[in-house]
């Protein structure tokens, strides 16, 4: 499944594959949504950025890896995936206002996704069946704890305090878990869920729950059952229902308001089929489930996911309809 800049200004992104040509981008202000999008070229993906309802979109990283991207708590630094001259997929941070893009070499990516720590310092990533915290400013990586409590781990969302990471554990019959990254104790979110994503005042989590294929495993041909929904982080409580939908839900993301959400709607064809597609859907809806709407499509463009940019004056705040 799946992946997904804006920034206040990102100046001179290299073009990734080795040909070190630069890239300027302009600097968009208020609310955007990042995007990791497939136009169809041969080979790598843009990070394009553009308005709450899909306006003014603009590529401002060109031919970065196929890992979804993920935004400080104040928008100053990106991390994704990029490929260059060294083996696979590697972890890169950009920095809104700085000069470039530093990969790290050390932190190997191999189909996982890295999530950025609130402050900015730390990337997590899955590894080898464990999960590992990049440092930015050293480059030195290191295990998140002596022994993770499950090899089947997959990171989406650090708690905003940065203490406890988020991610979904298994593949049939999946479950969205936090672990605290002091302790090592896991805590269930919820049951027959995945890709959970805190809010960001931390009271809730985001999630999306496939109804049909992922916890029974029988591919009857059928489309799936998808549901994004919403669950109050404590006392294990029960989720609401945002979203229900026929066609594959991936990669939710909050607003920095926490008064709306977006996701990427892909148009599979049968259930258990997980790819994205070309025409996918970025779509946005409130956090009480009212106003959905349709924010970005492209018939021949491939969507792997979206990161809304957090930071001061980047709230898009509810939807009106």
């Amino acid at each position: 499944m799946a992946r997904a800049v804006s920034v206040s200004a990102l100046v001179c992104l290299l073009l990734l594959l080795g040909t070190s040509q630069p890239a300027q981008a302009a600097a968009p202000e208020g609310p955007q949504i990042t995007v990791l999008a497939h136009a169809g070229v041969e080979f790598g993906l843009d990070i394009t950025t553009m308005g709450p309802s899909g306006e003014s979109p603009q590529t401002v990283i060109k031919e970065a890896g196929w890992s979804r991207p993920s935004w400080s708590a104040d928008g100053s630094l990106l991390t994704f995936g990029s490929y260059g001259e060294w083996s696979g997929e590697v972890v890169a941070v950009a920095e809104a206002n700085g000069p470039g893009i530093r990969f790290f070499r050390r932190a190997s990516l191999v189909g996982d996704h890295p999530v950025m720590a609130p402050d900015g310092r730390v990337v997590a990533y899955a590894h080898k069946g464990s999960v590992w915290l990049l440092n930015v400013m050293s480059g030195s990586v290191r295990r998140a704890l002596p022994s993770w409590p499950s090899t089947e781990f997959e990171p989406s969302s650090f708690s905003p305090d940065g203490s406890k990471l988020a991610g979904t554990v298994g593949w049939l019959g999946s479950s969205a878990v936090a672990v605290d990254l002091r302790t090592g104790h896991v805590s269930l979110l919820a049951r027959e869920a995945s890709e959970p994503v805190y809010s960001p005042d931390g009271s809730e989590v985001a999630f999306i729950r496939w109804k049909n294929w992922r916890a029974s495993a029988v591919d009857d041909g059928s489309p799936p059952i998808d549901e994004l929904r919403v669950t109050r982080v404590g006392t294990f409580p029960r989720s609401r229902l945002l979203r229900r939908s026929h066609k594959l839900l991936v990669r939710p993301s909050w607003d920095p308001s926490g008064q709306r959400l977006a996701f990427i709607r892909t148009r599979v064809v049968e259930n258990g089929y997980d790819d994205p597609k070309k025409g996918d859907a970025l779509m946005a809806i409130n956090a009480d489930g009212t106003c959905l709407k349709r924010v970005y499509s492209d018939p021949e463009t491939t969507l792997y996911g979206s990161a809304w940019q957090h930071g001061p004056g980047r709230e898009a705040g509810p939807i009106s309809c």
